[in-house]
């Protein structure tokens, strides 16, 4: 897919916008021509026909998608391996999987140029690796504190701003403004917020029963809270590592 292809396809009464699948579609902007997934330019299509990706920050199973229809017909495909996206180049025979056809680590504004070279990206090296198993190691330890931390008070306006403030459609200040250092500095203080389990069970495990286990004045007592702490270990875990950039 290139700027070429898409210009043809959005002429007449579908000149500035037209839809191209689920929630996805090509609209122009100024000179160029974006693919866009909800509020996300996940790819931007130049005149001289290469390209730029974007993933918004949510490394999502739908949103890989998108990006590899963009990718379409490039040569190019957006892979996933332990919870890390990849950039391949399809290889002289063919394939697509093969660790030898992965060009780079991707990042949000990798370019793909129309003659096939990249500009972006990262190497994947034994100190990223290492350091991707660090944060796994520290994510899990803090998801697992929430979790033996409860009941846990129900989330207030005395939580953490960034967790606990959110707009009208329900996304956190945190979200809003992507700042997530205010997730290391509840990990490193051992800091439980209420708001931040609270939104890590809606987005990951969205149960009544994990929300009754898991918070205080719910009328369970002091019943067995053995399913919420596994939905609170699970979902803060997810939570963290997706605003860390990682697919989970």
């Amino acid at each position: 897919m290139n700027f070429t292809e898409l210009d043809a396809k959005l002429q007449g009464r579908n000149k500035e916008r037209r839809k191209f699948e689920n929630n996805t579609y090509l609209e122009r902007r100024d000179k160029n021509i974006v693919m866009k997934y909800h509020d996300t330019d996940v790819a931007t299509f130049y005149p001289d026909n290469s390209m730029t990706l974007d993933s918004g920050g949510w490394h999502t199973i739908t949103t890989k998608e998108r990006i590899n229809w963009a990718l379409a017909g490039t040569g190019f495909l957006l892979t996933q391996d332990k919870g890390i996206w990849y950039l391949h180049k399809r290889g002289t025979d063919g394939s697509w999987w093969d660790k030898q056809n992965r060009l780079c680590r991707y990042t949000d504004g990798i370019i793909i140029k129309a003659d096939g070279t990249v500009e972006g990206g990262l190497t994947e090296t034994p100190n990223r690796i290492k350091a991707d198993k660090a944060l796994k190691a520290k994510v899990k330890k803090f998801a697992e504190l929430c979790a033996s931390r409860l009941p846990l008070d129900q989330p207030s306006g005395g939580d953490c701003w960034y967790c606990s403030m959110v707009d009208d459609k329900g996304v956190t200040w945190g979200d809003q403004v992507k700042d997530n250092d205010h997730l290391d500095k509840h990990m490193k203080e051992g800091y439980v917020v209420p708001s931040l389990v609270a939104n890590a069970l809606k987005q990951y495990y969205n149960a009544p029963m994990a929300f009754w286990q898991t918070f205080k004045d719910t009328g369970w007592g002091d019943g067995d809270r053995d399913f919420g702490k596994q939905a609170v270990t699970k979902a803060v875990y997810r939570y963290i590592m997706t605003r860390k950039g990682y697919a989970i």
